[in-house]
């Protein structure tokens, strides 16, 4: 009876930690990329707030660099694309910020009045004097129409 009992007993023991002798070890190469992915993801986390832009490109483009098979490299490649995409956007808002604080803080040149208003009497001139030349053409034709034919 006894050896029954410690036969059952060490079978039982066997079936339980057969499946972690028979699984896989996994291959260091794909735990050292899949590291560099999720540290990627960290780093893009906006959350995040240690986590940079370029520490998360960088590390996307460690693991897709990395040998072997990758698990994520459809999503790395997503993630990287944004995350560039979103480091150009903040270049163009910084040179936007900078040139509407340059503009802010540049006085306001008022354009000469003088000149301008001597410009536009000119041009008032002008065209009183093409509306008389017009009004006497006018009067020409209307004379030349009234007067009887011989």
């Amino acid at each position: 009876m006894k050896r029954a009992i410690i036969a059952v007993l060490a079978l039982s023991t066997g079936c339980l930690h057969g499946t972690s002798l028979i699984q896989r070890k996994p291959d260091p190469a794909e735990t050292r990329a899949d590291s560099l992915y999720w540290n990627a993801v960290g780093n893009l986390d906006p959350a995040n707030k240690n986590g940079t832009l370029d520490a998360g490109i960088a590390s996307l483009d460690a693991y897709l660099a990395s040998p072997g098979k990758l698990r994520h490299a459809e999503e790395a490649s997503v993630l990287r694309s944004l995350a560039r995409n979103a480091q150009q956007l903040a270049r163009v808002e910084a040179t936007l910020q900078t040139k509407v604080a340059a503009a802010e803080t540049k006085p306001r040149t008022e354009p000469d009045t003088k000149t301008r208003d001597e410009d536009m009497v000119k041009e008032i001139q002008r065209l009183k004097d093409e509306l008389a030349k017009a009004n006497d053409e006018l009067e020409r034709i209307k004379k030349r129409l009234a007067a009887p034919k011989p």
